[in-house]
């Protein structure tokens, strides 16, 4: 009786050089056969197959849209609190600006945050969110303080309204910003974890930038 023949399972073309790749960036340990073809193999059926690579994707993507776009039971978000907020800065600025002059420094400067913030604020990346909306949270509460030392009864109402409207925003984010960073900390513990961290590359599921102060060359962006 003959043995029945056995039909073997090969890796061609683009997927073999990926996994050659993968090969190279595996721990020391790993490396060794037989360990490094079972890793491989391992790998191979995840990525072939969609399990885990799909599952890691998506988890990225559920956290990320917990900054960029989730809303709350009472449909806030915290890029609509930043417009809020931002609305709220525009309209101080401009009350400080009628009682301390256009061309007052402390003026000048809120306005030049704010434009910052207008400009280059993106709801992809996080910490670049925190950065520019630390530099306009300053700008505000000096201009606020200065205009509200010389301002008439009228115009300090109008700028303490303002600046409560402002301060409530930046409480309202900062706790939002908290449940989402801890998720986005979870996420990259994850992601950083043999071998998430080479599934990562192959199904674009990298590490979330947090909320938060940040080495931009090391994070990425958290689009999804």
């Amino acid at each position: 009786m003959q043995l029945e023949q056995q039909e073997t399972f090969t890796i061609q073309g683009p997927q073999l050089e990926v996994f050659g790749q993968i090969e190279s960036r595996l721990p020391a340990p790993a490396k060794k056969r037989p360990v490094a073809a079972l890793v491989l193999a391992g790998l191979a059926l995840v990525s072939v197959f969609g399990i885990g690579g799909a599952r890691l994707q998506g988890l990225r993507s559920r956290t990320a849209r917990l900054y960029s776009a989730q809303q709350d039971e009472y449909g806030h978000s915290i890029q609509g609190d930043f417009a809020a907020q931002t609305d709220a800065a525009a309209s101080l600025i401009r009350v400080a600006g009628n009682v301390l002059g256009q061309n007052d420094a402390d003026v000048q400067a809120a306005q030049a945050a704010l434009d910052a913030w207008n400009a280059t604020s993106d709801p992809d990346q996080p910490a670049v969110q925190y950065a520019l909306n630390t530099d306009l949270a300053g700008a505000v509460d000096l201009v606020y303080t200065a205009a509200t030392d010389v301002a008439d009864a009228k115009a300090k109402g109008q700028l303490d309204d303002l600046h409560d409207s402002f301060t409530s925003a930046q409480a309202t984010i900062q706790r939002a910003a908290a449940d989402y960073n801890t998720q986005a900390e979870a996420y990259n513990e994850t992601v950083s974890a043999f071998p998430a961290n080479l599934l990562a590359g192959l199904w674009q599921a990298g590490p979330l930038q947090t909320f938060a102060p940040a080495d931009f060359g090391n994070t990425t962006g958290n689009g999804s």
